[in-house]
């Protein structure tokens, strides 16, 4: 066979080998596509968890005056300022879970009836939802000691002046 396509210009030979490698980098293609997804809807959650932090935080700096007025020390203050931003990390993760989770297995069967025309296993990042869930409870740590940091340098009669 080979000698006779030799021979001849106008055919080709078209292999198993052929078709593996050319549906191994679609699939590339196609589930570094999901990847980069993926990875956008990373950074718009731990952007939007940021953002909520420090708008909370900023919205109860009056309120936080008015602890430390009537006796919170500012290490109890920390305290609660850093629980409230791991319980804000704790349901974040919880509905990224809640809501990602069927979205994703679901999503996984019909992209995989639709490529390989027979339901695939779906497997659990958990790589990727371990960082996920790392980088929420370090940000809201540190996002809690930066505005714990902040309102050190004011004094308590600064705060409720300024909040006035």
């Amino acid at each position: 066979l080979s000698a006779i396509i030799s021979s001849n210009p106008d055919l080709d030979l078209d292999t198993i080998g052929i078709h593996k490698d050319y549906e191994e980098m679609e699939n590339r293609v196609v589930f570094g596509g999901f990847q980069a997804l993926s990875w956008l809807v990373f950074l718009f959650g731990v952007v939007n968890l940021i953002n909520t932090t420090l708008s909370n935080q900023m919205s109860r700096k009056r309120e936080n005056s008015v602890f430390r007025a009537i006796g919170l020390t500012r290490k109890q203050l920390c305290q609660m300022t850093i629980y409230e931003g791991i319980c804000y990390a704790f349901s974040a993760a919880l509905a990224t879970l809640a809501v990602g989770l069927p979205i994703a297995i679901i999503a996984a069967r019909k992209f995989s009836e639709m490529t390989f025309h027979v339901a695939m296993p779906y497997s659990f990042p958990f790589l990727q939802m371990g960082l996920f869930v790392l980088v929420l409870f370090g940000l809201e740590v540190i996002l809690s000691f930066w505005t714990m940091r902040r309102q050190k340098n004011q004094s308590l009669v600064e705060e409720m002046r300024a909040m006035e």
